[in-house]
């Protein structure tokens, strides 16, 4: 089974309901990606629309049945990424 990272992407327009985008989720999308493939972590990154936790976004999966990670910033990558690693060996 293919072991991925969905990162949501989802933006509302309306400044009174969140949304991960709005809070900086694309750019979390892209740093992912470019670290994991520096790091030769063979593990797909893919936009996903709501997963439905927008209030503490930016929000992100490890897929499938994996952690869920919530208020999701440059400073939780390396985390992110160690998890990662040890999802790929289950």
């Amino acid at each position: 089974m293919t072991k991925k990272i969905i990162v949501c992407t989802n933006y509302r327009a309306n400044p009174n309901n969140p949304s991960c985008a709005a809070r900086g989720s694309q750019e979390i999308f892209a740093v992912l990606t470019q670290k994991l493939a520096q790091e030769n972590i063979p593990i797909i990154v893919e936009e996903s629309p709501c997963l439905g936790f927008c209030e503490i976004g930016p929000n992100l999966r490890l897929m499938p049945s994996g952690t869920f990670f919530h208020e999701v910033s440059d400073k939780k990558l390396s985390l992110i990424i160690k998890k990662a690693r040890l999802f790929l060996k289950q």
